[in-house]
């Protein structure tokens, strides 16, 4: 429900209240409450033709914000090709860790070292279930984006 403005309050009776009837005694009418102050942003009129590169809002864009916009992309597309790189080297060092842990818990057995073939042994279960999740995050989100 929208708040009622200070004036539609008083135009429609619901500023007013009656005091409760507790006593016969006659009572002084309840002071006035001020209204709050409501702070409005400043909004200003965007031009028809307005282009997110024209940073001064002169309704051109010129070579030097031009410059700007091109090189804004430019990073852009950087940080996404750079953030790619980094998914896909995260997904196959967790893919070889995938692969190689069994060797880890094979070797622990020959090296003779019983606690740790038990303690890797018993980790295995939550480790594949881990990091086939986030192989299979990127795949999918990597099919996803590619149908798309």
């Amino acid at each position: 429900m929208p708040r009622k403005k200070p004036d539609d309050l008083k135009s429609s009776g619901a500023a007013k209240s009656t005091p409760p009837m507790t006593s016969a005694k006659p009572t002084a009418a309840p002071a006035p409450v001020a209204a709050p102050v409501v702070a409005t942003p400043a909004i200003t009129p965007q031009p028809s033709g307005f282009h997110p590169a024209d940073l001064n809002g002169d309704g051109k864009v010129d070579a030097e914000e031009r410059q700007m916009e091109l090189e804004f992309r430019r990073k852009a597309l950087e940080d996404q090709d750079a953030m790619r790189d980094a998914q896909r080297n995260m997904t196959w060092f967790a893919l070889f860790g995938l692969l190689l842990y069994p060797f880890a818990v094979v070797g622990a057995s020959l090296a003779g070292l019983e606690e740790a073939q038990k303690t890797l042994g018993s980790m295995a279960p939550t480790y594949f279930v881990a990091v086939a999740g986030i192989v299979a995050a990127f795949f999918g989100a990597q099919a996803y984006t590619k149908k798309k």
